[in-house]
């Protein structure tokens, strides 16, 4: 019909076309996530057999552990170079070298029966997963901001518990069949290759408009700049710790069990993906308790509640009392982790930000090596239940610390701006 401009149905179908694109680029960066955290622990619920296997050589214990932790030493070693990488060079290519590494290398345990051997690929392992974490956390801070920000975090957060119970119950389920059965897990990732390849351009990360904006004032950006450097060190000191608690539960929780009488893989998987479940929970939650709580004030209340959850552990006298406090211990840890991850993308620079997430994947996976080696000492002299004790108590001290941080005021809490949000597709 003429006088009809045929522009208008193209324009819509640019933006329909341009919505789709958009989506599945969000779904492959909360994807990559969902196998960042708990990855390393897929193979967790075959812990017990894979002890029972090695069992003769000497310290079996911990190295059939560090299966599970070993990988978080080449993510510290890889993350300050990948960090450079994603501030300079392309973000897409990265991400997608990651994935292809995490399920080339993880992949090997199921074929492999050197304990020595495993634990070497484990470490390769981590070169993935730092990849595969920084990129995917860079590329919502630079295609977000404000509370849009906070609501695609929360949902990072939420997928990587998610992540944590499809892992560890598929992982208990194949450590059934058998201990290398897990191992083929790391596959997965291949199917992530595709979308990210045609959903993320390869543009490079820096904004350079950005220095122009930087040297306005300069005094004024130096406070700011010293005020970040606090709160990013604390945040760094919370991961930390937050990894070493957390991580107790995969790495101890299936010996407890076995003790217990529980020797089912999957019901083991199934327990120890508990904490994971619920972190989903907590992740989801932080968005509404941000808006009535500081970040401060968020880890304050929520290490308490994650070391009496840790603590309740060490005294569950049956089942009930030992998943509530698994539970407790995972929504805490998905408000904290959330409200940090947020926290730290909120006020890292953009220039900068690929760095400044590195140093975070540094401490989160710091701490998941640490968590066995700091608990190691304490089964010297005594348990494991000791060894949760002291982890809880430890996890209250730092809430008490945020508290005494919080009152001094030493860090200044500044308020929460609601932004509008940005449209995902401008960086990568």
């Amino acid at each position: 019909m003429e006088g009809i401009s045929t522009e208008r149905p193209l324009e819509h179908q640019k933006q329909n076309s341009k919505q789709k694109n958009e989506t599945l680029k969000l779904i492959v960066i909360l994807s990559a996530s969902m196998l960042t955290i708990m990855g390393s622990a897929a193979v967790a619920p075959a812990l017990p057999e894979m002890l029972e296997f090695f069992g003769d050589i000497p310290d079996a214990g911990l190295l059939v552990s560090m299966v599970v932790t070993l990988p978080a030493l080449g993510i510290i070693l890889s993350s300050p170079f990948i960090g450079i990488l994603a501030d300079r060079y392309s973000r897409k290519n990265m991400l997608m070298v990651s994935l292809a590494i995490f399920a080339v290398v993880g992949v090997t345990g199921a074929v492999l029966n050197s304990l020595y051997v495993i634990l070497a690929f484990r470490i390769l392992l981590g070169v993935g997963i730092a990849g595969m974490t920084i990129c995917a956390t860079a590329l919502l801070a630079d295609n977000y901001s404000g509370a849009e920000l906070k609501k695609k975090i929360g949902l990072q957060s939420a997928c990587m518990g998610f992540g944590a119970v499809v892992l560890e119950v598929a992982g208990g389920a194949l450590a059934d069949i058998s201990w290398h059965a897990p191992f083929y897990i790391y596959l997965i990732s291949l199917l992530i290759i595709p979308g990210a390849m045609i959903s993320i351009s390869s543009s490079k990360s820096n904004n350079k408009n950005d220095h122009h904006a930087e040297n306005i004032n300069a005094e004024r950006h130096f406070k700011e700049k010293k005020l970040q450097l606090k709160s990013i060190a604390l945040i760094y000191v919370a991961t930390f710790t937050l990894m070493v608690l957390f991580f107790s539960v995969p790495t101890k929780l299936p010996f407890v069990l076995d003790e217990k009488g529980i020797t089912s893989a999957l019901l083991i998987g199934a327990l120890i993906s508990i904490p994971g479940l619920f972190g989903t929970v907590g992740a989801l939650a932080q968005v509404k308790v941000s808006g009535f709580v500081t970040e401060m004030k968020t880890n304050l209340f929520f290490f308490i509640m994650m070391g009496a959850g840790v603590f309740i552990l060490s005294i569950a006298p049956d089942m009930p009392s030992l998943i509530a406090g698994l539970i407790i211990t995972g929504i805490a840890f998905g408000i904290i982790n959330t409200t940090n991850l947020s926290w730290l993308g909120r006020i890292a620079p953009e220039e900068s930000r690929g760095k400044i997430f590195s140093g975070f994947t540094t401490v989160l996976f710091l701490g998941q090596l640490a968590s066995p080696l700091i608990i190691q000492p304490i089964l010297k002299t005594g348990t494991l239940y000791d060894a949760y004790a002291f982890l809880g108590i430890a996890g209250i001290g730092l809430g008490l610390i945020f508290g005494i941080v919080n009152a001094t005021g030493v860090i200044e809490q500044p308020h929460m701006v609601i932004e509008q949000p940005m449209g995902i597709g401008s960086k990568e």
